[in-house]
């Protein structure tokens, strides 16, 4: 038997009309716990053709809604980057309030990375002033063969609360019309942990990643 359920008859064997208070107070219990619960679900974020099963978000308006959000600090990790400029425009907004916004992005070739043209850095030149961005130089890159390692990661964390983790890199197609899957986390531990992960990645003399000068 469930200890919900254990609990429920203990409580009715000792008390069959319980008093107005003691269920005010089981009602109030109930809501809170239902509310910590909700708070830390996981969703299913989804791009492309959509199915009939209704438990999904889609990608796009759960970015936006994760940067909207935001209300200290914001890391964006992406493989690629194209186009978005709504995406930028809400980093835009969020500096405006204040927040602090740390950009993982992949570097072109040419430069150590593994994108083919332009870096992923590229789409989101209007935040260089209001920004932080981050590369992974080659020097700090294993190479096996003729190849070395990508930056592969895609995170959208905002206020180490809440975040996005999928498949989608941050281009219209990605956010849009590819078939992509992730999930919104809501459990601030492991945000806090994916977060801390790319700090430590950060840390001046001892992480690979290093700052972009402006």
């Amino acid at each position: 038997m469930p200890p919900a359920s254990r609990a429920r008859g203990a409580w009715r064997e000792a008390a069959p009309c319980p008093p107005g208070e003691a269920v005010a107070l089981a009602l109030e219990t109930g809501a809170v716990l239902h509310a910590r619960h909700a708070g830390r679900q996981t969703d299913v974020v989804v791009s492309g053709p959509l199915s009939e099963h209704p438990a999904v978000r889609l990608t796009g308006a759960v970015v936006t809604e994760i940067i909207r959000d935001s209300r200290s600090a914001l890391l964006v990790v992406s493989f690629a980057a194209f186009g978005v400029r709504e995406v930028v425009r809400e980093l835009e907004d969020a500096a405006a309030r204040g927040v602090r916004i740390d950009l993982v992005l992949e570097s072109p070739r040419q430069e150590g990375g593994a994108l083919r043209g332009t870096g992923a850095a590229t789409a989101f030149a209007a935040l260089r002033d209001s920004a932080t961005f981050w590369t992974w130089p080659a020097r700090h890159r294993p190479a096996s063969g003729g190849s070395r390692a990508a930056l592969h990661a895609k995170l959208v964390a905002a206020d180490d609360r809440v975040a996005f983790l999928g498949s989608a890199n941050l281009t219209d197609r990605a956010l849009g019309d590819n078939i992509e899957l992730g999930a919104i986390v809501r459990d601030p531990s492991a945000v806090r942990r994916m977060a801390g992960h790319f700090r430590a990645l950060m840390r001046p003399g001892r992480g690979p990643l290093e700052p972009v000068p402006r």
